[in-house]
């Protein structure tokens, strides 16, 4: 049984998605410039992004001015910088819901510089502000071997797993998720694998061996077609009892809501940037 990265998880895990935004709505305009390598479809996903983290910005503020949300990968894609200024680790609050209230294409000409076509819309973000303060004493830490990943065929089997190494500071319960673009993916809790209880300081592997030599991994996947894909896994550490399970599949503003309603002060966030390659000739 190969848990994939769309994760082909069969049971229905218990269900936060039905809930009414909460939280203060702020209407923010973006105006991004449809760059060479960048297609309509993700400029129109980075002006949701910076939508979202200027909402926060300017309805709940950030906790400490750091280089945090700046981070990149090693090659500079930015990958890790752009999710992190989305789920905002330093924020006092998070978005939870977003649409779009007005939106246009338009064209520029400037002298020496030729025409440029923008996306510009304007977004009705909600965001809600997180219950207390964080516990600087509970942290999480989150590591993968290698930063590239293979995908070798649409037979998940031939293709490259993830192995997680994580440690969080204090006692607590770690679910782990893989997000691409605005898709969230629960790799644990799944059908087989409950929250994992982390002891202090204790370092351990998700999926660990006993499961792996069972069959339980988790294995990249990429269309046949399209470029490499930079995804990001998330690891949530929470303590106590009372955390709703999340669904198995969800959208990352989704997620954000499942985040916001734990209180700061027991939980914690950690993440792992990767890319997943395509070899020649997948098939």
């Amino acid at each position: 049984m190969n848990l994939t990265r769309g994760l082909v998880l069969a049971a229905a895990l218990l269900a936060t998605r039905g809930a009414q935004a909460q939280g203060e709505t702020v209407l923010i305009e973006q105006r991004v410039l449809l760059e060479e390598q960048l297609t309509p479809a993700a400029a129109k996903r980075r002006a949701l992004e910076e939508a979202m983290a200027e909402a926060v910005r300017r309805i709940a503020g950030v906790r400490v001015q750091s280089s945090a949300v700046s981070t990149t990968t090693e090659d500079h894609t930015g990958t890790e910088g752009r999710y992190r200024s989305v789920v905002q680790l330093d924020a006092a609050g998070r978005a939870t819901d977003a649409r779009i209230v007005d939106e246009s294409w338009e064209t520029t000409r400037a002298p020496g510089i030729g025409e440029q076509v923008y996306y510009r819309a304007t977004f009705a973000i909600t965001v809600e502000r997180d219950q207390g303060d964080p516990d600087p004493t509970f942290a999480v830490e989150v590591s993968l071997p290698k930063s590239d990943y293979l995908a070798r065929s649409t037979d998940v089997r031939q293709n490259d797993e993830l192995v997680a190494s994580v440690q969080a500071t204090l006692a607590s319960r770690v679910y782990a998720f893989s997000i691409v673009d605005d898709s969230v993916h629960a790799l644990v809790p799944n059908e087989f694998l409950s929250p994992v209880d982390a002891a202090p300081g204790a370092r351990f592997e998700l999926p660990d061996a006993t499961w792996r030599a069972r069959g339980l991994r988790f294995r990249v996947t990429l269309p046949p077609v399209g470029a490499p894909r930079e995804e990001l896994l998330a690891v949530v550490a929470v303590r106590g009892t009372g955390t709703v399970t999340p669904v198995n599949r969800m959208s990352l503003l989704e997620f954000q809501r499942w985040l916001v309603r734990i209180p700061a002060r027991d939980r914690t966030t950690g993440f792992a940037p990767y890319t997943v390659r395509r070899t020649p000739g997948l098939r």
